[in-house]
């Protein structure tokens, strides 16, 4: 069995996911990816590495991803969890399927991964870092993103209760991007922002592969927010 790291990334197909895809294996991690699109084989193919095509809302497809990888790589060093868009709008217009298809996005799809990938990194003895793309919503109620705020404020929670369940060989962690630049984002909403504009996938890539790193072996349980200085929460 190499000792060189491995990386599993969701999502990894475009956005976020693909640029952590990108930046893990530059600080030289193999990288083993999931994604519903076809499209991911190609980001795997500019990586070297493996594709699974599949559904993080689908428990036999994580199972599936896990052990692919580790039947590949031997070993599983680092997940980086990203995910798609969350359904919008007033609360009164979001159905009971906005609501639950959130929950299995959110939070549920974080605990499916993590009950293989947890067992799967203690077996190889690594040091394992587990990252949960979030997002800002979690800071403070944002009323256009009714479910994210919700939600992803419960995988804040979610993230401070598992780092310190799996303490002390596992790390997790969050990081909490605000507006990107995978899509457009109104002159209204840039206004917003003293940053005066939003961020790359590349900087929440490189908080991701910070997260997922040696220099921060000492920091697990945190949520990093990355939002250009939107939010107005203190923290």
């Amino acid at each position: 069995m190499s000792n060189q790291p491995v990386a599993i990334v969701t999502a990894a197909s475009k956005g976020i996911g693909a640029a952590c895809a990108r930046r893990l294996a530059e600080d030289g991690f193999r990288v083993a990816l999931m994604s519903r699109s076809p499209a991911i084989k190609d980001i795997a193919d500019e990586l070297g590495g493996l594709a699974i095509e599949g559904d993080m809302m689908k428990a036999d497809d994580i199972e599936r991803f896990i052990a692919a990888t580790v039947d590949h790589y031997g070993r599983l060093d680092v997940a980086a969890l990203s995910a798609g868009h969350l359904p919008r709008g007033p609360l009164l217009d979001l159905t009971d399927e906005d609501w639950r298809n959130g929950l299995d996005m959110v939070l549920l799809s974080v605990m499916r991964i993590a009950r293989a990938a947890v067992p799967a990194m203690r077996a190889c003895g690594a040091e394992g870092s587990i990252v949960c793309i979030s997002g800002a919503a979690a800071r403070e109620v944002m009323d256009d993103f009714p479910i994210s705020t919700v939600l992803r404020s419960g995988l804040t929670a979610l993230v401070r209760m598992a780092a310190r369940q799996w303490a002390p060989d596992i790390r997790v962690n969050s990081v909490l991007p605000g507006f990107v630049d995978s899509y457009d984002v109104s002159s209204e909403i840039l206004a917003t922002i003293p940053a005066g504009k939003v961020a790359t996938t590349r900087q929440i890539a490189d908080i991701v592969a910070y997260l997922c790193s040696r220099a921060s072996s000492y920091v697990t349980g945190e949520s990093i927010c990355a939002d250009g200085g939107m939010t107005t929460a203190i923290r």
